[in-house]
């Protein structure tokens, strides 16, 4: 391609070169820094370069292990069944560690191997440019130039070309000329076609696909779409603002993952905006601001976050927290963080993005001063997201505290959901206990249908079907109303409440609370039964686990758990998987409390994290329909009605 012709005013390669040099960071300098002051981090880096340059990468698919995957990659291929691997095969996230580590050791060979690789990827990927009229379709389908792809690269990974090799010898006019000619082609494809995919910018792709336009705009003032592009861009991000993140703070997806990618994205669009001198609006911050506590909010005592729907159990609440930072200058996010995660892991999550930072030593000064120093937290305990309908409560904001979510949304925002409805995730004493079962994988099998499967979750069933039907990984059937409708504190317990009508004409009320700081009581109220069978699945995160007349208990070193309930029914102890990151999982045990019923059925359950070998005592005595006496060390009595459920102690 002839770029000349793509530019605004007529220049030499040279000049261009020369021009996109002067508007470079510097990266050299902040690589001296990283240098002398995070040996470990280069360490890291290094070791993870010397994999990739053996074209050794972890993929979707390849179960958390390296794989080789070609070398230079085979861009075309696709592995284990899983469209993933080949869309981030061709995100080239494996590229970061090779700049970064030529930038540290001024090893031309990590360089050269990029530069390698990106040349075989242009020339392996034609893009032609009637392909910007290809049906709509095309651009959602399992090749490199998905939509998606187009974006992510074009912010995330190819631009760390020019910051690592532009100024250098290396990075040549011709280089120059087969990068923009690449890049060119992909953001005028993608300008046309992401407003048309995401028209109401209510999704993380369109996010990240004007993000990808954005850089480029910025990156090349000089072609002649260049201002359109960014306007479009910063038009764009500014409409995800208003369309994804909520008032109450949280990502419209409701996925905990997804959410701290988003503080990631919206935190560096910011950033940008810092260095290249524009501005977003005061609406946008405000709202960047409200959803940084959500980061906070949706993460477990333990440090980890909830997995709740396509999310993983990991510390990435780090993530939303440093870029709370960066585009904010408010370190409080990253403090608060640091009070539940080890500061080893916080390294770990902020040394991916530490190069993105504009001033790397103060950074890393922060991220020092908060060792040893903890952060006073000064934010509620009841969280309530009336959009995502989530309630998070916990009893305070240090490790060992009781905490849960509880989710009940219905129809759901997109297919990042699970089928879900009243699950609830549950830690205490520093131990996840009852637990979301995470995303696993995103392929079309039978991994997928049952980590998204209401008996996989926390929650309630009849006849055994789900609330809403599978369709296949990305579609549901119709749902029905479902909704978390009230969530109070009120004194000795703090209390949440949902209800769905999935099941019509059998109708699901669930009650959950935090009760005296060491217990967690649920009611099910279910209307409607026809001799149905009703079965409470509880998916614990223990493989010691064992049913008696009265009582379930699963133990660990860390902390047991004592199951009670009434009535007490059949009770099944199953296997389960849990799973902390992409395709991986653990075993877990699910229980199954099971009984066939009809009319209005009330099911009490009481949950109680101990430790040491002297379980809780708790006995449960019904006093009516809807109403029981309890006892748990000291005596109360919990009254059901239609949408309520109260709690009265007797030391009042």
């Amino acid at each position: 391609m002839n770029i000349q012709a793509l530019l605004k005013v007529p220049m030499t390669t040279g000049e261009l070169l020369s021009s996109l040099r002067a508007r470079l960071e510097p990266v050299a300098a902040k690589g001296t820094y990283i240098s002398e002051h995070m040996p470990e981090l280069v360490q890291a880096t290094i070791a993870n370069a010397e994999e990739a340059y053996k074209g050794m990468m972890v993929l979707p698919g390849t179960g958390g292990v390296r794989e080789f995957v070609g070398n230079p990659p085979y861009w075309l291929e696709r592995r284990h069944n899983d469209n993933e691997f080949l869309w981030q095969l061709n995100r080239m996230t494996h590229w970061q560690d090779l700049l970064e580590a030529y930038t540290l050791t001024r090893d031309d060979k990590y360089g050269r191997k990029v530069i390698e690789e990106m040349l075989d990827w242009i020339e392996t990927i034609d893009i032609r440019e009637d392909m910007v009229n290809y049906p709509i379709e095309f651009y959602s389908q399992c090749h490199p130039l998905r939509a998606l792809e187009l974006g992510i690269r074009n912010y995330h990974t190819w631009p760390l070309v020019l910051e690592h090799l532009g100024p250098t010898d290396l990075f040549t006019e011709e280089l120059l000329e087969a990068y923009l000619g690449a890049v060119y082609k992909q953001i005028k494809i993608l300008r046309k076609v992401s407003p048309i995919l995401w028209p109401k910018a209510d999704h993380n792709h369109f996010l990240m696909e004007c993000l990808g336009i954005l850089t480029t705009a910025l990156y090349f003032p000089e072609l002649k779409e260049a201002e359109e592009w960014k306007s479009f861009a910063i038009h764009g991000i500014e409409r995800c603002v208003s369309a994804q993140l909520t008032e109450d703070g949280g990502q419209i997806e409701g996925c905990p993952s997804y959410h701290n990618g988003c503080m990631f994205w919206f935190g560096l669009a910011v950033v940008l905006s810092k260095r290249f001198h524009f501005q977003f609006s005061d609406a946008y911050l405000k709202l960047l601001r409200k959803n940084l506590d959500y980061s906070l909010y949706s993460l477990r005592p333990t440090g980890k976050c909830i997995p709740v729907g396509d999310s993983t159990a990991k510390p990435i609440a780090v993530i939303g927290a440093l870029y709370g930072y960066l585009a904010l200058d408010d370190s409080s996010w990253l403090g608060l963080a640091a009070n539940l995660i080890d500061y080893e892991k916080i390294i770990h999550e902020v040394n991916k993005h530490i190069w993105r930072a504009l001033d790397v030593k103060r950074l890393h000064e922060e991220l020092l001063a908060l060792q040893g120093n903890p952060y006073e937290c000064d934010k509620l305990t009841t969280f309530w997201n009336r959009t995502l309908h989530q309630a998070i409560i916990r009893t305070g904001w240090h490790s060992e505290a009781l905490s849960f979510l509880f989710t009940c949304r219905s129809p759901v925002q997109n297919a990042h959901a699970h089928i879900d409805l009243m699950s609830f995730d549950f830690t205490a004493l520093g131990k996840n206990m009852v637990c979301d079962p995470g995303i696993f994988c995103y392929r079309e099998d039978d991994d997928r249908r049952q980590f998204k499967s209401a008996s996989y979750h926390s929650t309630l069933l009849i006849d055994e079907r789900d609330h809403f039907e599978y369709l296949s990984s990305w579609e549901y059937g119709p749902q029905k109303t479902g909704e978390i409708y009230n969530v109070e504190h009120r004194g000795f317990y703090q209390i949440a409440s949902a209800f769905h009508l999935n099941y019509e004409p059998a109708v699901h009320y669930r009650h959950i609370a935090l009760v005296d700081d060491k217990m967690l009581v649920i009611v099910d109220r279910v209307k409607g039964l026809d001799d149905q069978e009703v079965e409470r699945y509880f998916h614990l995160d223990y493989t010691e686990v064992a049913a008696y007349p009265d009582v379930v208990l699963a133990t660990s070193h860390m902390a047991n758990l004592a199951i009670y309930s009434y009535p007490w029914e059949a009770v099944d102890l199953l296997p389960g998987r849990l799973s902390d990151e992409h395709d991986v999982a653990r075993a877990a045990t699910r229980v199954r409390f099971r009984g066939k019923q009809s009319g209005t059925a009330v099911y009490l359950t009481v949950l109680v994290p101990y430790q040491g070998d002297q379980r809780p005592v708790v006995d449960i005595r019904p006093m009516g329909d809807a109403s029981f006496e309890l006892s748990c060390s000291e005596n109360y009595q919990v009254i059901v009605n239609d949408r309520d459920m109260t709690i009265s102690c007797g030391r009042e």
